[in-house]
């Protein structure tokens, strides 16, 4: 899935992964989910990162996560690639991959 907002806005992700039959499936203790971006497939550096407990919850069936002003209001403005990856003990799967577009505000940070 593509999304695209502006530079330095807030944004809230919603999400779910489900099993064969679309059921919700909640993850368990010692289970990680990933959230990445990066510049392009090649890059090493990651520019934002959301781990499940910790920034990525869990509620309705749903896994919620929250994209910060101070996430990306220090990124140029264009297009960058996220994964989602589940990882459960040795085992690992990637669940997505998109592109995240920022784009262009007025209201820049250093205005605030």
């Amino acid at each position: 899935m593509n999304l695209e907002f502006i530079r330095g806005d807030t944004q809230f992700i919603r999400f779910p992964i489900t099993d064969k039959e679309g059921n919700p499936i909640e993850l368990i203790s010692g289970d990680d989910l990933y959230f990445t971006v990066k510049k392009n497939f090649n890059s090493e550096e990651i520019l934002i990162q959301k781990r499940y407990p910790l920034d990525i919850k869990f509620s309705d069936g749903y896994f919620n996560m929250e994209i910060t002003s101070e996430d990306t209001s220090e990124l140029a403005y264009g297009t960058y690639v996220y994964d989602v990856e589940f990882k459960s003990g040795r085992y690992v799967k990637t669940l997505g991959i998109g592109e995240i577009t920022l784009t262009e505000e007025v209201t820049h940070r250093r205005d605030e």
